[in-house]
């Protein structure tokens, strides 16, 4: 929303050109700096979007919302942020009303959509952490990522389109600005604080799934049961296959089904059947001998024998139990370290927008309402510019905090 920041009326813009004229290399450097900007902001975006067009690991449902959220900063630099430079350099307005109107469209248009793509990001983010599965099949489906970039962008024309009918129109042909107070507050309400509240308040969520997670997946203790044979002598109780038994029982070998030392050797095939578990305990009283005989006498290879290395887990989700393996364990450790790493790089580029975008914003809303505030051109300036710098920034954050991005831009750079 920056070409409101420049021209507030023919006078105010003539003087802020003879301001500048007289700084003689300062404003020279000044301008030279903003095409700077305006070409990192280009550079950096195409960056992205061939990144993600040209590898791979790269096409994911996030990654596809970055693209959205790269092209609207690549629109804001090719569209409306030379027509904030050539403001500054003329000191007015010298096109149609219905030009200044599309010029503004655009950048409200440009922004809406910036903050949006956040918040439709964080969403995703959301579905991805608290409902991996939903998230892991239909719900990571093309369709739906076209879905939700459709509707953020029909949504930032539906908030900037009232422009284009002459809501904004000052009467004054050399003035190209936010006219209408009420229309600043509606935009600013509809492409700024609402989306901001809303990405705030989700990511607030994924930080408390994250942390309860965090909590439920620590890795358990291991136990032994002290029996008459000394400390530090692990019972090792057979029980039936979980497949036989009732989800969450477990059926612990009885003085009735102990083998005597004397007994035939179990069969292989019996011992197919049954699997090896630890059960848990402090300090105990003294055991049956029986129990302590079953402890010390050697016994003929079990099924554990056969998974030493692979130690069992189970997840018990809506009553019933789910088993696993240690390498399993590890990939689902893995597959939430990178969530949490995306989320986290997701969330500095959310804190990155706020900081660039949200001094504008106050500023913006308090010149249309406070007539006897004293804001000067200059800091209007320099608090749009600052919401434009945002659109640089994010290119340096995937390079920064992923991985795959960095090696995508590597290898373009290098072609």
């Amino acid at each position: 929303m920056g070409s409101s920041n420049i021209c507030w009326s023919a006078h105010k813009s003539v003087k802020i050109k003879k301001n500048y004229s007289g700084l003689g290399t300062t404003y020279a450097a000044l301008f030279f700096t903003k095409f700077l900007l305006i070409f990192c902001v280009v550079f950096g975006n195409v960056l992205v979007c061939v990144a993600v067009s040209r590898e791979r690991a790269l096409q994911t449902t996030t990654n596809y919302l970055i693209v959205s959220l790269a092209v609207s900063d690549l629109l804001l630099a090719t569209l409306v942020m030379p027509w904030g430079v050539y403001l500054e350099v003329v000191g007015e307005w010298r096109f149609s009303l219905i030009h200044c109107d599309i010029l503004l469209t655009l950048d409200v248009m440009m922004c809406t959509a910036s903050i949006l793509n956040l918040c439709a990001i964080s969403i995703d983010r959301y579905t991805a952490v608290a409902m991996p599965l939903l998230y892991n099949t239909r719900y990571s489906s093309r369709r739906r990522v076209a879905v939700m970039i459709a509707v953020v962008w029909f949504l930032s024309f539906a908030i900037s389109c009232p422009l284009l009918f002459g809501l904004n129109n000052t009467g004054e042909s050399t003035t190209c600005s936010f006219a209408d107070p009420a229309f600043v507050v509606y935009s600013s309400v509809a492409s700024f604080y609402v989306p901001f509240i809303v990405t705030l308040l989700v990511y607030a969520q994924i930080c408390v799934v994250l942390r309860k997670r965090g909590r439920r997946t620590a890795p358990p203790r291991k136990h032994g049961l002290l029996t008459q044979g000394g400390p530090g002598t692990l019972v090792k109780e057979s029980v039936v296959h979980p497949l036989e038994v009732e989800p969450g029982r477990f059926l612990p070998q009885t003085e009735q089904n102990l083998p005597p030392p004397n007994a035939p050797q179990p069969s292989n095939h019996s011992l197919q059947s049954k699997i090896s578990l630890s059960i848990a305990v402090g300090p105990a009283p003294a055991l049956p001998s029986t129990v302590a005989r079953s402890a010390l006498t050697p016994r003929p290879p079990t099924l554990e024998d056969g998974m030493r290395g692979r130690e069992g887990w189970r997840e018990r989700s809506g009553g019933r139990e789910k088993w696993g393996t240690t390498k399993e364990r590890v990939r689902g450790r893995l597959s939430q370290q990178k969530e949490r790493k995306a989320t986290q790089m997701l969330a500095i580029v959310l804190g990155v927008f706020i900081i660039c975008w949200l001094p504008f914003f106050l500023t913006h809303v308090l010149k249309a309402h406070c007539r006897s505030c004293c804001i000067s051109p200059s800091l209007y300036s320099a608090v749009t510019w600052l919401g434009y710098l945002n659109s640089a920034v994010n290119p340096v954050i995937y390079t920064t905090f992923n991985i795959e991005f960095r090696k995508a831009f590597i290898k373009i750079l290098h072609c």
